[in-house]
């Protein structure tokens, strides 16, 4: 094969394709790059067994064919290379990379030692707006579990039932939330479990509300069509846990404080909390909220006041500053709410400005200790 394009074009792709590539697997062909050179287009792929990706990239193509190389090494050589148009040649079992001022060579592995992608039919695809789905993937993936022995909670549920599709994402300690109007994939499919891993990878390739993403729903997978990227995933075997009954309906004590100095104080408070819970008491009585934390360890005292519309009976509850940060920083406006109950019960986190049943977070307290 021979083909060329110029560095800045492949370096663009290249470093979105790395993100699929594990840095070590038990099968070392997955550190591997599989390049396809057809009429005129240069296709990189790459996957780890859940996750692919295949980029498609115009390219001056002198002779066709295909082959498999060390991807780290590769993308390392092109992000260092002056920009220049870069010419690519197999030489027997060696990749020869050329540029003006010199030249490279890499040991290549056989095309067919790569595994087999799943097959793509963009015939059967529905396209939605990609400014909707990064959205929910950005106000919801950062909640999911890491915990193996719950795998369903390693992912996104997506749901798109209704005149509303919503993605939630849960590890126990947090929920997160969000629905839209939904007039394209409705009643088209059951609930699916997506690894963030993909779901995260596509607002990188995002650049304008207008456009649309194309979706292919598989018995097993899931493909996202961006254009010249395709994206495809395995889904985790279900069933998600019933997150309903979990989002408290009843709260009836309404907390509103400014986000921006909530989350300062809740910061600055935190670094003298437990390394291990981050816990920051919350104390609220009329009109004002006392964010404290004491360490023991380091003989540590924090405290801070804010203002705030609260009318209820005093509370105090314990919260990982972690998690209550995360979230409000998915969280739009000035303002935010929690609504309240008792001091072990989850609080309901929103902004006044965005419906409850669009978008909310779900915290969950920490035992005060005595």
């Amino acid at each position: 094969m021979k083909f060329s394009l110029p560095k800045s074009r492949l370096t663009n792709y290249l470093q979105h394709i790395l993100q699929v590539v594990p840095s070590k697997s038990t099968l070392p062909i997955l550190t591997n790059l599989l390049i396809e050179v057809l009429e005129n287009k240069l296709k990189i792929s790459a996957t780890d067994l859940d996750v692919s990706i295949t980029a498609s990239l115009e390219a001056k193509v002198s002779r066709k064919g295909s082959t498999s190389l060390p991807a780290k090494i590769l993308f390392d050589i092109i992000k260092e290379v002056p920009e220049s148009e870069i010419v690519f040649e197999t030489v027997g079992s060696r990749m020869e990379i050329r540029i003006p001022n010199g030249a490279y060579k890499i040991a290549t592995v056989a095309a067919d030692d790569f595994p087999k992608l799943p097959a793509v039919n963009t015939k059967k695809q529905i396209k939605i707006s990609c400014g909707d789905l990064v959205r929910m993937i950005r106000k919801t993936s950062f909640a999911c579990s890491d915990d193996e022995t719950r795998p369903a909670l390693n992912g996104v549920l997506w749901q798109t039932k209704g005149e509303r599709m919503q993605m939630v994402a849960t590890d126990g300690h947090r929920l997160a939330r969000m629905a839209i109007k939904n007039n394209k994939l409705q009643g088209l499919n059951e609930d699916v479990i997506i690894p963030p891993k993909v779901l995260n990878l596509i607002p990188r390739f995002f650049s304008g509300e207008d456009e649309e993403v194309g979706i292919v729903f598989g018995e097993n997978n899931i493909i996202f069509n961006l254009g010249d990227i395709i994206l495809t995933s395995r889904l985790i075997e279900g069933p998600y846990p019933n997150f309903e009954q979990v989002i408290p309906a009843a709260n009836d004590k309404k907390l509103i404080v400014s986000k921006e100095d909530l989350a300062g104080a809740v910061r600055r408070v935190s670094i003298l909390s437990n390394v291990l819970t981050h816990q920051v008491k919350f104390s609220a009585k009329s009109g004002r909220l006392t964010l404290s934390t004491t360490n023991a360890d380091v003989g540590g005292e924090g405290v801070e006041e804010l203002d705030c519309d609260y009318g209820g009976e005093d509370i105090e509850m314990g919260y990982n500053a972690n998690y209550v940060n995360e979230i409000l920083s998915k969280i739009d406006g000035d303002e935010v709410i929690f609504e309240l109950s008792t001091p072990v019960a989850a609080g309901v986190v929103y902004a006044p400005s965005t419906p409850r049943d669009d978008y909310l977070c779900l915290v969950m307290p920490l035992r005060l200790a005595e």
